[in-house]
């Protein structure tokens, strides 16, 4: 009897090509939104893993709900191959649709914990600073790469809305870099040496006036006191 039912679904199917195109798209739809809601949990689930090593609370009924609903896409995505063809889809939709509703949730709760993660204080850098004890032959290369990296780290982790593995290691890593480097920058030239130095390459220079002994002193220090050129007007 089953394989007669079987024989007359076909028969009934195989008159309208229409039909089975339908049939075919819908079951392709379902099965990519199971494999793509499946792969955003895990990525979600690796976002809740890394936050929690640094304390962050998540919301504890969609972390227990996670691996549920895992489980259901699974269980899903195995019994589409086993469809009758006139069998209803609408089960099959309902609870895909209710997937998403809770990879939404889960998802808002984990950008905005990680949006919280990121919003530290960056420590400030005077790139102008930087460029300027270079041109006056101040070695700062090194630091003005690692700056470039730590920088570039961050600016990667900002465009991530979701967290990878080691990803607060790696943005507790930058920060503590670019603070590092901001005070080498401190302990090599200090605040009136070093606005001195940054004036002095601007158009209109520094007056003579301004380069006191101690000033002097500090470019010699630096090595770099015959870079300066008194200009008459």
């Amino acid at each position: 009897m089953e394989r007669v039912q079987r024989l007359r679904t076909a028969a009934v199917a195989a008159d309208d090509e229409n039909t089975i195109k339908r049939r075919t798209g819908e079951l392709v739809d379902i099965a990519q939104s199971v494999e793509s809601l499946i792969e955003t949990i895990k990525r979600l689930g690796n976002g809740v893993a890394e936050l929690r090593t640094t304390g962050v609370r998540m919301n504890t009924e969609l972390a227990q709900k996670a691996p549920q609903v895992v489980a259901m896409l699974y269980a899903l995505s195995d019994s589409l191959p086993n469809q009758a063809v006139d069998a209803s889809l609408n089960e099959a939709k309902m609870q895909v649709k209710a997937a998403q509703g809770f990879v939404n949730n889960l998802r808002l709760s984990v950008e905005e914990a990680w949006k919280a993660k990121r919003s530290r204080e960056v420590p400030a850098i005077n790139d102008d600073l930087i460029t300027a004890l270079a041109r006056s032959g101040i070695e700062v290369e090194e630091i003005r790469i690692e700056i470039e990296r730590a920088q570039g780290t961050l600016a990667i982790l900002n465009n991530r809305a979701i967290p990878e593995l080691g990803d607060v290691e790696r943005l507790t890593r930058a920060l503590e870099i670019l603070r590092s480097c901001g005070k080498r920058i401190s302990e090599l030239v200090d605040p009136t040496l070093a606005q001195i130095i940054l004036n002095t390459q601007e158009t209109t220079g520094m007056p003579l006036s301004s380069f006191t002994p101690e000033i002097l002193a500090g470019l010699t220090r630096l090595g770099i006191l015959d870079r300066f050129w008194v200009r008459l007007r």
